[in-house]
């Protein structure tokens, strides 16, 4: 249509500046412009589910990267509001739960017909019972009588108003009164809520980070009875998955003896800490499952004898009262009194107990309660949804709700009653023997007959967690929130070791190593290598003194200890180990740290004079290789002798020849194979990421080179280029391992787009390889199918950092290497290291590789078409300053410093214009990447821009001198190319399409954004050439209208619509009588309707579509769609309708509108719509 095109909007703010002058104060606070407070960046504390943060030990100097894993975790969220966010248009329709409820505020209307036919039939109902025999005379009586009866009646009153003459101004005052009784002052908001697939204009806040938590069950050890008591035993608990033939949880240790049997231990318990007498403990399982069993192994004091032999008493006497029985438990009592006093340190397997938890996770409902497609990762598949309990909240694209709707509890509390244990069996103790039992186990109920039983009792209760279980500790024995001191045993939370990878940052410091022996073989070795246990240290050094305290002790006991003994099988030379030994890692390690693992045989009969341990040899493994944490299956020799001086900063394998040489076992071979597990939010064990840290480690502190890197020696000269094929190489890493650390990651790579440094001399700029890593993370996330994304197309995890995390990179971080001077490089310099040209020649540039772009081989258009496109965009712009334009960054010499305004170091770049410039320059498959997730670049500049604006105290200066006209171009060529893309996928095949529809949907937000931070004047024009360069491109009338409305209908619900419609300017003389009466009619109100004036505010002019920009659009686009008549214009019509009536309703929501004088403003800004309707009532209704 004609009136298609886009008119120039009014200088915004210059046109507001002098209208706000003419009205009164405090209508211009209500009416004009934003408030002062407008923007609000708030330090918001992280929900912090332990008394105090997790954080290293004290005392301990730790390197930036420690500092830096601490800090991230344990800062404040950085939230970006807006002080009215909260009225437009996108909240109303989030709680439009409320508007269901608005009919009711209706005053009840009741009508003469209803009563008539409620009072019919009440008589009807009554008649029967009420009617009276009437007297025969009665009814003959004569016509006197009941003349004489009606005069006696009381007369009506006299209607006194009847005949009252009435003015033409009275009469239409009593009928504009008559009109406003019962009248529901928010009408429109009585409709039903817009559909939410057609309200574009939401945009879910995400969920906030937080620590990975499963479904968690509580289980409660109340009693473990055999038929005799003569000895303490001792219960671990822990679960198993037999599908993956994995252990998905750490041991828990309880002591359930009477204290009468724990005295026996006395004199091998110094202490016993409060944390080690929990009974009780919490396990969390993220992916539920009907294989998944708890398992409950008991050990008793090492004594003298096979296993069999040691249970048989247990399997053979009851305690009763005859006396021959009670004398023989009384003399096995006596026994293993004597073997806990002089073996009191040593345990030995006993037996052990399977329990399903099929019933407890009840799955069906599991299953059931899981929205499709909402899994863990994001995934929809069934088998999926069955094991995906967690992050159907955490990740759900329902972002916006915070709420947990998954299933907090599928059962209820179930007592649990074992009467029988299976005997351990010495030769088969491994975890690949236990999983072959359990899958016996399951399948039928032979194991029974196969394996020994011993008759006893464990019961225990197992119960749905509550989300905040009193008096807990957490794995790392940190009181939880509530924790109150007068219970008598905590809770305890058991960490979990999820079968499948886990797909939620760190955020909290946790640095656990898990240590488990495996296998020993000494079968050819002496023989007194029977009864064998491993000794296992963590040691700080090679003198025994430096045993660190790290090992979490077992049940009643201290809670660190400094060694631990694994359990013993008789007479085997080649055992089996199931021990895990768990220990909390020093936050700063060295190539000291090492575990050392001393063999031992144990006398278990007393000799004179002869020790209890016999020393059989060595082994240690390095905690540290090359600066990383060393984890994995390790086959380690055992040494027989003494270890000599500095063994332990090598590996056993590896140990240089020494004089005299070290006798091994088997002739050096590996003889002990153990397995060593971290779980860690400090160290990432993935080569990539580790690389990554550890370079920009070594230009953040001070470090000797060459710095050894797994087998790589960096030296000085190198650094730069191995930091950047590092930062290349990011996003090469594990998919697990990168989002466990994704808030560092891209925290230390905007460090490094901002921050120049000067290494050996020469100033390195990392700038654009951050930036194409960024974008590389950025892709990965959203093609994997393992995460989940929003209605929008958002990744979850990236929103959310955005969102929470995202804060400008620290100035004062020094990120400067010594060398031969610290000179910065020159402006000219400077400015070929970005390829800096005018932003009209980038912008053609960027626009000519669209041509050729292999996502966009069908495209053609001519070089000369693209030049224009960003021509006209920046007609206005001027085009003196790109020689000068990197000099702002790099100060290279002193009158350059004019340039910066704000009090930052001169040689710091601002964020969000570094960002906007490698937006612009980037190409090929890098620019691809940008503008098919535009969304979070533009987030992040938008948060950048509000933070900058913040920090530099200029949300009092005028929006215009906010932002450089350097940072406006290239924001005006991002705009510009960025709508060029979307009108070439649009019209292409439906996943293209597609995807132009989620660019839009960025790119409205991104503007809609920039109005509460920019020049508004600035940001309608983008909104000018938007519209006319979309017309421009497309040939589908319903597509580019379609394409409109959705982008108008974000920016339209902005919180200050009506501010930016300057809505105060509209007239407020509407016509006294919208519905006039038969009396106005005949009056001199007819003659105001033919006035020119009147006549012209019902009209879309351009001077109002120019005064009120966004309505005017908006109303553009309505008038075309009803006027159109093509292919599919009626699914448009509808959404067009659906926008305005969307946008009447906010306003009866938004309570900055009640006022009337704010009303009546609000009703002139709309009378346009009547004239629009008028014109298409054909469209809107048949008449014939």
């Amino acid at each position: 249509p004609s009136f298609y095109d886009a008119v120039d909007p009014v200088d915004f703010e210059g046109f507001l500046m002098t209208q706000l002058n003419n009205l009164d104060l405090d209508l211009a606070q209500e009416l004009g412009d934003f408030p002062e407070d407008d923007l609000d960046v708030v330090f918001t504390p992280k929900e912090c589910r332990t008394l105090q943060p997790s954080i290293p030990e004290d005392g301990v100097e730790l390197d930036s990267h420690v500092k830096d894993c601490v800090q991230t975790y344990i800062r404040e969220w950085l939230i970006v509001n807006r002080k009215n966010q909260g009225n437009s248009d996108t909240c109303s329709l989030k709680n439009k739960g409320s508007r269901k409820d608005f009919h009711k505020t209706l005053q009840k209307q009741t009508f003469e017909s209803e009563t008539l036919d409620s009072g019919d039939a009440t008589l009807q109902q009554a008649g029967p019972q009420q009617a009276h025999a009437v007297p025969e005379e009665a009814s003959r009586a004569t016509p006197a009588c009941s003349d004489l009866e009606l005069r006696n009646l009381q007369p009506d009153p006299r209607l006194e108003q009847l005949l009252r003459h009435l003015s033409a101004q009275e009469f239409e005052r009593l009928n504009e009164e008559a009109r406003r009784t019962n009248r529901h002052p928010e009408l429109l908001a009585l409709y039903p809520a817009v559909d939410e697939e057609d309200a574009v204009e939401i945009r879910p806040v995400p969920d906030r980070p937080k620590e990975h938590l499963g479904h968690r069950i509580l289980v409660k050890l109340q009693t473990l009875k055999f038929e005799i008591e003569i000895e303490p035993l001792f219960a671990c608990i822990a679960l198993y998955d037999i599908k993956e033939r994995k252990k998905i949880s750490e041991n828990f240790h309880c002591d359930l003896n009477p204290d009468s049997l724990r005295g026996f231990l006395r004199s091998h318990t110094p202490s016993i800490d409060l944390s080690t007498q929990a009974r009780s403990a919490v396990f969390s399982v993220t992916y539920p499952s009907s294989d998944i069993y708890l398992v409950i192994k008991i050990e008793k004091v090492l004594q003298q004898g096979e296993i069999g032999d040691c249970a048989e008493p247990y399997m053979v006497l009851k305690d009763s009262e005859s006396g021959k029985t009670k004398e023989k438990i009384e003399k096995l009592k006596a026994q293993a009194e004597s073997f806990c006093q002089r073996l009191g340190k040593y345990r030995m397997p006993f037996a052990w107990i399977p329990i399903s938890l099929t019933k407890f996770f009840n799955l069906s409902t599991l299953e059931r309660d899981i929205p499709e497609g909402e899994g863990l990762n994001g995934k929809g598949s069934s088998s999926d949804k069955k094991a995906t309990l967690l992050q159907a909240r955490r990740l759900s694209e329902r972002g916006f709700n915070s709420e947990d709707n998954y299933p907090a509890s599928n059962f209820k509390t179930m007592p649990v009653t074992l009467g029988t244990f299976f005997k351990q069996e010495g030769d088969r103790l491994s975890d690949e023997d236990l999983f072959k039992f359990l899958a016996d186990y399951k399948r039928s109920t032979s194991l029974q007959r196969r394996i020994k039983t011993l008759p006893g009792t464990l019961k225990m209760e197992i119960s749905p967690a509550p989300e905040n279980v009193g008096y807990c500790l957490t794995p790392e024995l940190l009181p939880l929130k509530p924790f109150s001191e007068n219970r008598n045993r905590p809770h305890k939370e058991i960490l979990e070791f999820p079968v499948r990878e886990v797909y939620v940052p760190h955020t909290i410091y946790r640095n656990l190593l898990y240590v488990y022996p495996q296998r020993l073989n000494f079968a050819n070795r002496l023989a007194s290598a029977r009864n064998i246990t491993i000794k296992i240290q963590f040691m700080c050094g090679e003198d025994p003194s430096c045993a660190m305290p790290v090992i979490f002790g077992k049940s009643s006991g201290p809670e660190f200890v400094q060694e631990i003994y694994t359990a013993i099988t008789y007479h085997n030379k080649s055992p089996d180990f199931y021990e895990e030994v768990k220990i909390k890692l020093p936050a700063k390690l060295t190539e000291k740290h090492h575990l050392l693992f001393t063999f031992y045989h144990i006398s278990c009969q007393p000799k004179q004079g002869a020790s209890v341990e016999t020393l059989l040899g060595y082994s240690w493994l390095p905690i540290l290789l090359n600066d990383r944490l060393q984890t994995g299956h390790y086959s380690l020799p055992v040494a027989l002798d003494k270890l000599p001086l500095h063994y332990s900063i090598h590996s056993p394998e590896k140990v240089p020849s020494q004089t005299p040489p070290i006798k091994w076992v088997e002739g050096h071979k590996g003889v002990f194979t153990v397995e060593v597990q971290a779980v860690s939010s400090v160290h990432t064990q993935d080569n990539h990421l580790e690389k990554f840290f550890t370079l920009c480690r070594s230009l953040e502190s001070q470090v000797t080179f060459p710095i050894r890197l797994m087998d790589q020696k960096i030296t000085e000269a190198s650094l730069e280029h191995e930091l950047k094929l590092s930062i290349i190489c990011l996003n090469s890493s594990r998919l697990e391992p990168l989002v466990l650390f994704l808030h560092l990651v891209l925290d230390k790579l905007f460090q490094l787009a901002v921050q120049p440094m000067v290494i050996a001399g020469q100033t390195a700029n990392f700038s654009q390889f951050a930036f194409e890593s960024v974008v590389a993370i950025v892709n990965n996330l959203h093609n994997s199918k393992e995460l989940s994304k929003d209605q929008h197309g958002r990744n979850c995890l990236l929103a959310s950092y955005v969102y929470y995390v995202f804060r400008l990179p620290d100035p004062q971080k020094e990120m400067v290497k010594p060398g031969g001077g610290s000179s910065a490089i020159s402006t000219e310099s400077r400015y070929y290291t970005f390829g800096r040209t005018s932003a009209v020649s980038v912008g053609s540039k960027l626009l000519q590789s669209r041509v050729i772009s292999c996502s966009n081989p069908d495209i053609t258009v001519t070089q000369a078409a693209t030049d224009v496109d960003v021509k006209n965009t920046m007609a206005s712009k001027p085009m003196d300053h790109s020689s000068s334009r990197m000099s702002y960054y790099v100060e290279g010499t002193s009158d350059m410093s004019g340039l910066c305004a704000s009090t930052r170091p001169s040689n710091k770049k601002h964020f969000h214009e570094e960002l906007a410039l490698q937006m612009v320059v980037s190409t090929g498959m890098v620019r691809e990447s940008v503008f098919k997730y535009a969304w979070f670049f533009f987030e992040l500049l938008i948060k950048s821009m509000a933070q900058y604006v913040h920090n530099t105290e200029k949300q009092d200066n005028p929006r215009r001198s906010r932002f450089s006209d350097r940072f406006k171009d290239d924001i005006t060529t991002i705009v510009s190319v960025i709508t060029s893309e979307i009108a070439a996928l649009v019209v292409k095949p439906p996943k293209e399409s597609e995807q132009a529809e989620k660019i839009n949907i960025s790119l409205a937000f991104f503007l809609y954004d920039l109005l509460s931070l920019m020049d508004r004047g600035f940001v309608f024009n983008l909104i000018k050439h938007y519209c006319n360069q979309l017309s421009n491109k497309l040939n589908s009338l319903s597509t580019l209208i379609s394409m409109r409305l959705e982008f108008l209908r974000i920016l339209c619900s902005h919180e200050h619509y009506l501010n930016l419609n300057l809505f105060f300017m509209t007239s407020a003389s509407a016509p006294a009588s919208p519905s006039p009466s038969l009396s106005s009619q005949n009056s001199s109100s007819c003659s105001s309707f033919q006035d020119q004036k009147i006549t012209g505010m019902f009209d879309l002019s351009a001077e109002y579509r120019q005064q009120h920009f966004l309505t005017g659009l908006l109303f553009t686009e309505l008038a075309a769609a009803l006027d159109a008549d093509s292919e599919g214009i009626s699914k448009v019509q509808r959404k067009a309708v659906s926008a305005i009536l969307s946008l009447l309703s906010s306003h009866d929501l938004d309570p900055r509108c009640s006022k009337k004088e704010v009303k009546i403003k609000i009703a002139a800004l709309y009378l346009p719509l009547v004239g629009i309707i008028l014109d298409s009532l054909p469209q809107l209704h048949d008449f014939t």
